[in-house]
């Protein structure tokens, strides 16, 4: 962490209609409520500008989209703006590198919008939508800026692929422009990237599994490589999976159970693929999870708990211990670790 700077634990709360910002201390992990902030509605994905100063956020069980100034001192959200697009569902939102436009995914009605972002963090203009099918769970850039991936769970079962004018902010057909799962039972929920950029994973939650790609950074496209599950062999209950990172050393992966409760980790082979080293139980149905900067902590809630739970990573294996665990509100969806200052 940079001086001047301090990290906090933002949790949107769906139930509550709030974010609740938490500062964390950096020796210990252990958490300290700083502010709670009304969110304007029954708020999911959170999303943190480039500046460092805007909060966008997804209203995951209405139709609209907001934007917040920070408080660089307390986390404290002040509303600047709420935009209602009429589409329902709004899963994740994230900006384009360069902070000029916000890119919706949507669950319910379908989908993929952009909109222009104003100088002052408000949400402005619809640029574009983009009908992709039911059941976008969430939307990615490459580091180049100029590719969009968005994964569609079932029965859509795909991800799109695209590319991105970064001046214009149009999305327009990759080729191929669909890139199929492994077969009819994988739903890809949600995608990230390796530390070097050349590999994507993608957490599926139909199919319990996590699926390796290459990533050809000329061409903007994936290449299926590797079909690894997510449960143990031992475990034959419902499930579905959730969210999915790499920690910041680039040596592990970590995704999420709901069901079996727990997080999967696993070892980043030299050429991407992944070995499962461990499952470590966390509150029930955890939708969302995050990593801090320096890879010490992880912070992951169970939306039916209305718990989350802060897990000491080690340094060596990577296994999570469990810390401390924080009563934090009805319904926790969404989990995001960001430096402030």
């Amino acid at each position: 962490m940079n001086d001047g700077k301090r990290l906090f634990v933002f949790v949107a709360l769906t139930g509550d209609e709030a974010i609740k910002a938490y500062t964390i201390a950096p020796q210990t992990g252990a958490l300290n409520l700083s502010a709670t902030s009304d969110s304007g509605g029954p708020t999911g994905a959170l999303f943190l500008h480039p500046s460092g100063d805007i909060m966008l956020a997804a209203h995951v069980e209405a139709t609209t989209l907001a934007s917040y100034r920070v408080d660089l001192d307390s986390g404290a959200l002040t509303r600047l703006s709420l935009v209602d697009t009429g589409i329902e569902i709004p899963a994740l939102l994230i900006t384009d590198r360069l902070g000029r436009f916000l890119l919706t995914a949507y669950y319910g009605g379908g989908g993929v919008t952009v909109h222009r972002l104003d100088s002052d963090g408000s949400i402005g203009d619809l640029v574009q939508r983009i009908d992709t099918g039911i059941m976008a769970h969430a939307v990615m850039t490459d580091a180049s800026n100029r590719f969009v991936f968005v994964p569609h769970v079932c029965p859509t079962n795909r991800t799109n692929q695209f590319r991105f004018d970064a001046e214009t902010g149009l999305l327009s057909p990759n080729d191929p422009p669909v890139l199929a799962p492994p077969d009819d039972e994988t739903g890809p929920r949600h995608i990230c990237f390796s530390r070097r950029g050349d590999i994507a994973y993608i957490v599926n939650e139909q199919g319990n599994t996590v699926t390796a790609h290459r990533f050809d950074s000329n061409r903007g496209t994936l290449e299926i490589f590797q079909h690894i599950p997510t449960l143990p062999t031992s475990y034959t209950e419902e499930n579905y999976t959730a969210h999915v990172e790499v920690h910041p050393n680039g040596k592990w992966v970590y995704a999420t159970n709901r069901g079996h409760d727990s997080i999967v980790g696993y070892n980043i082979g030299k050429d991407g693929s992944l070995r499962p080293f461990g499952h470590f139980s966390v509150p029930a149905s955890p939708r969302s999870f995050n990593i801090e900067p320096g890879g010490r902590y992880c912070y992951c809630a169970g939306e039916a708990a209305d718990r989350m739970v802060c897990y000491r990573i080690d340094a060596a294996s990577g296994h999570l211990e469990p810390m401390e665990e924080y009563e934090v509100g009805h319904k926790p969806f969404w989990v995001t670790v960001e430096e402030l200052g």
